[in-house]
């Protein structure tokens, strides 16, 4: 069963992510690259979403990890995760990523030359920041995937086994007054 309600919150915060990128330039905590001016009215709407952003798609890919489960084998799992965030992010890596190290390293003075001069005989040499190989806003897909593949194990068992002694705790946590509270 499709969850839309997930798709449309993972289109939310994602759109919100683009507006909290580009408030980003105007902050004045560091960033890649910065505007001349900052604006201070910002600041606090840009703390608000930094508090919750990240919790939240996590959260999501959570849920998609356990409906997805529920539909695969732990290989066909694995191998869709792959798919799903191992292509995306070395192909982001080869083709999205060299422009925007491109751009910083011409903004602060690091680099001088064209586009082609610097992709891809300098964008791949040495490793962010001192390098040029990054997968800057990139990262969420490298995180993702280590966290699916290493606990995909621990997934399985609790899969295997709902009324163990680790998920009858958590329910018993959960159920108290202010138990999901305190465990989150």
């Amino acid at each position: 069963m499709r969850r839309y309600d997930l798709d449309w919150l993972r289109v939310f915060v994602f759109g919100l992510l683009i507006f909290y990128h580009v408030g980003m330039f105007f902050v004045p905590w560091g960033w890649h690259i910065k505007n001349n001016v900052e604006y201070t009215s910002i600041r606090i709407p840009m703390l608000f979403v930094n508090q919750w952003r990240l919790p939240i798609l996590f959260l999501i890919s959570g849920m998609g990890t356990f409906y997805a489960l529920n539909k695969r084998t732990p290989i066909q799992f694995g191998a869709e995760r792959i798919k799903r965030l191992f292509l995306p992010l070395v192909i982001g890596m080869l083709l999205v990523v060299p422009p925007q190290v491109y751009i910083e390293r011409i903004i602060n003075g690091q680099y001088q030359g064209s586009y082609f001069d610097f992709w891809p005989a300098q964008s791949f040499m040495g490793v962010y920041p001192e390098g040029n190989l990054s997968w800057h806003h990139l990262w969420f897909l490298p995180y993702l995937l280590l966290f699916s593949l290493a606990l995909l194990p621990v997934f399985v068992s609790l899969k295997k086994n709902p009324a163990g002694r680790f998920l009858k705790w958590v329910e018993v946590r959960v159920s108290e007054k202010t138990g999901l509270f305190w465990f989150l």
